[in-house]
């Protein structure tokens, strides 16, 4: 066994490893622009208001929820036929628990595209950058 001042060679490179690993440059918070935060507005808005759209379509008695943010994952719960939105709602804010809640989120919606009689595979180009917007839009007006 290879020793470096009396200590297993393994050992001395794991007690050097936190000296290197900590002497990094400080963590800077990142800077939002003014063109980031205007594009993230515009953004919440052209979504919010298609779902809005969408939930008037399936004549859902609140579909202003759509403009509040954690009422807008009650709502797409409802909208999708899902049993207990509001537990669904919860378990989106739980870590780990939030992957099954994320996989109902889906379904919900290939349910919500059924209702409106499109195909559930347009999801998919919701996958693509502003495939979203697009999906949205046909839903909510198509």
């Amino acid at each position: 066994m290879h020793m470096v001042f009396g200590i297993p060679y393994f050992a001395s490179t794991l007690a050097l490893m936190p000296p290197i690993l900590f002497a990094q440059q400080t963590y800077a918070e990142p800077q939002l622009g003014a063109g980031q935060l205007l594009g993230g507005v515009i953004g919440y808005i052209i979504g919010a208001f298609l779902t809005w759209k969408i939930y008037q379509r399936l004549n859902l008695e609140n579909a202003w929820f759509a403009w509040i943010p954690i009422l807008g994952a009650y709502i797409n719960f409802v909208a999708g036929d899902e049993e207990n939105p509001i537990l669904w709602t919860v378990l989106l804010f739980v870590p780990c628990i939030n992957i099954v809640a994320v996989i109902k989120l889906i379904i919900a919606w290939v349910r919500i595209c059924n209702k409106l009689g499109k195909s559930p595979w347009l999801l998919l180009l919701a996958l693509i950058p502003f495939g979203a917007i697009f999906v949205l839009g046909y839903l909510a007006f198509g």
